[in-house]
């Protein structure tokens, strides 16, 4: 059963998070400010390397874009598990 909530909570939660993305970048200056800094930087330090050595900048950013996802996975379905376990302790100690 878990195999089969995780393929159906993928497609959701990915489709929130991006949502979220967009939103800060729209609302959030210094989230947008930091962004832009952070990819000048790593432009500036791939750059700087010698030729053989920019492919494993490049494999160290893919790499840490996809511990980033994984993260946030397991970060959005654990606040997920919060509420359903604070609503389920809402629901068992309102009076009847």
């Amino acid at each position: 059963m878990y195999k089969s909530l995780e393929a159906l909570t993928d497609p959701l939660i990915r489709i929130r998070l991006e949502g979220m993305y967009r939103e800060l970048l729209d609302t959030d200056a210094m989230y947008k400010m930091l962004l832009q800094e952070s990819v000048q930087y790593f432009h500036q330090l791939r750059n700087a390397l010698p030729k053989e050595k920019q492919d494993a900048a490049f494999q160290y950013e893919d790499t840490q874009l996809s511990i980033q996802a994984i993260t946030e996975r397991s970060i959005y379905l654990q606040g997920f598990k919060d509420a359903l376990y604070l609503f389920n302790e809402l629901q068992s100690s309102s009076p009847a």
